[in-house]
C-alpha cells in the first residue's frame, strides 16, 4: 500500500496531509489494531554544528586579516580551510533537521515507521522479521539498538536509537512483540516434524542445519552469540555459524535451538533427577524478551479520542510532515523430517 503524501480537495490543488493521518490509514491498512505508544527522534546534539562553526569563523577571521595586510594568496588559501568545517556543519545540521521528521508508531498488533523523504512502513508482529545488529547480555554494558524490519511484501525499514529516543523501551517491545506473535507457529512446525528456517541456519527435530552440514543435538553442549557471532560447542569444539545481525528473529532461534537442545540432553541421561538447565553454569545467557510474558506497559500513551469515521484517532506531533506508505512479510517455512516429537511440545513464553 502507499499511502499519499498529497491530496486534491475541489479546486484549492495539491492539499498537504497530516502525518498522523496517514499513519492512521496505514494502520487500518495493516489491520494494526489500537494504537499504544509513539516515539519521537531522540534530541540533536548541536555539539558538533556549532564546533565546526567556531572553527570555521576562526578562519575566516584570519582570512579578512590577511587581505586587510594585503596578503591576498594567504587569505584565499585559509578561506578555502575554513570551507571544510562549514561545509560539514552545513551538512550535519541538515541531518540533524531530517532526522527530526521521523516518527517511530507501535500499536496492538505491529508498528510503523516513517523518516523524512520516505514512505511510511508498516509492519505486522505475525509476520515481520527483525534483524537486531547486537545482542544484549545480562550485566553487560549498555548496547545500541539497532534494527532491520522487513515485511513480507518487500516493506523495510532501518532504524536505531540514535534516530528514536528511548531505544531500550522500543527495542524490547519490538521483539517481545515478534516473539510473542510468532514463537507458537513456530513450536507447531518443529512438533509437526518440519523444519524451520533462520537464515542460513535451520532446526528440525533431529539437528541444528548450517551450510550443508548437520550438527545433531546430542553433539551440541552450548549455543552462545556473545561479540556479535553465534557460535556453538560441538563435542568440546568452537564452531562459528553467522553475524547475530543476519539472523531474523534471533530471539525466536534462540528459543527453539536451547529446548531442542536441552530436550536431546534430557534424553541421554533419562535417570537424572537434576534438572537440565538451558546454558552452562559458566556461560551468560542472553537477554531474551521471551521471558516476558507481556510487553512492558508503554511509558507515555498517546492520547485517542472518538472521532467521526474516517479521521485518524493517532495524536498528531510537531513532525507531522509529508509522506507516502508502503507495505508490509512473513517468515519462511520448512520440510518435513522422520522423527517424531517425543515430549517436546514447547510454550510460547
Amino acid at each position: 500500500m502507499t499511502t499519499p503524501s498529497h491530496g486534491d480537495v475541489g479546486t484549492g490543488g495539491p492539499q498537504k496531509v497530516p502525518l498522523s493521518q496517514l499513519i492512521h490509514l496505514m494502520s487500518e491498512y495493516q489491520k494494526l489494531g489500537p494504537h499504544r505508544q509513539t516515539f519521537l527522534p531522540a534530541p540533536a546534539s548541536d555539539t558538533f554544528v556549532r564546533g565546526c562553526g567556531i572553527v570555521a569563523g576562526g578562519f575566516a577571521a584570519v582570512g579578512v586579516i590577511c587581505a586587510t595586510v594585503g596578503a591576498y594568496s594567504g587569505a584565499l588559501a585559509v578561506g578555502l580551510l575554513a570551507l571544510i568545517p562549514a561545509s560539514m556543519a552545513f551538512f550535519r545540521g541538515r541531518r540533524n533537521r531530517r532526522h527530526r521528521a521521523a516518527r517511530l508508531d507501535l500499536f496492538d498488533y505491529g508498528m510503523t515507521v516513517y523518516r523524512s523523504g520516505e514512505q511510511i512502513a508498516g509492519f505486522r508482529w505475525d509476520s515481520a522479521e527483525v534483524r537486531q545488529q547486537v545482542i544484549p547480555f545480562q550485566n553487560s554494558a549498555p548496547t545500541e539498538y539497532s534494527f532491520h524490519m522487513t515485511g513480507p511484501d518487500g516493506a523495510e525499514a532501518a532504524f536505531d536509537d540514535t534516530l528514536f529516543a528511548d531505544g531500550r523501551d522500543w527495542g524490547k517491545a519490538i521483539q517481545s512483540a515478534i516473539t510473542l506473535a510468532q514463537l507458537p507457529r513456530a513450536v507447531t512446525a518443529i512438533d509437526d516434524c518440519a523444519t524451520v528456517y533462520f537464515g542460513e541456519i535451520a532446526l528440525d527435530l533431529t539437528a541444528l542445519y548450517f551450510r550443508s552440514k548437520a550438527f545433531a543435538w546430542e553433539q551440541i553442549q552450548l549455543i552462545d552469540a556473545r561479540s556479535g557471532l553465534v557460535r556453538m560447542k560441538v563435542d568440546g569444539h568452537w564452531v562459528s555459524l553467522t553475524p547475530v545481525g543476519q539472523i531474523p528473529n534471533f530471539y525466536i532461534f534462540n528459543e527453539l535451538a536451547e529446548r531442542l537442545r536441552v530436550a536431546a540432553a534430557a534424553e541421554l541421561e533419562p535417570n537424572t533427577d537434576a534438572p537440565v538447565t538451558a546454558l552452562e553454569p559458566d556461560s551468560t545467557s542472553v537477554e531474551t524478551p521471551v521471558a516476558e510474558t507481556e510487553i512492558e506497559p508503554p511509558a507515555v500513551t498517546p492520547t485517542i479520542v472518538d472521532a467521526e469515521p474516517g479521521t485518524s484517532t493517532i495524536a498528531p506531533t510537531a513532525e507531522d510532515a509529508e509522506a507516502e506508505a508502503p507495505v508490509a512479510k512473513v517468515g519462511p517455512n520448512g520440510q518435513p523430517t522422520d522423527r517424531t516429537a517425543d515430549n517436546l511440545t514447547i510454550a510460547s513464553n
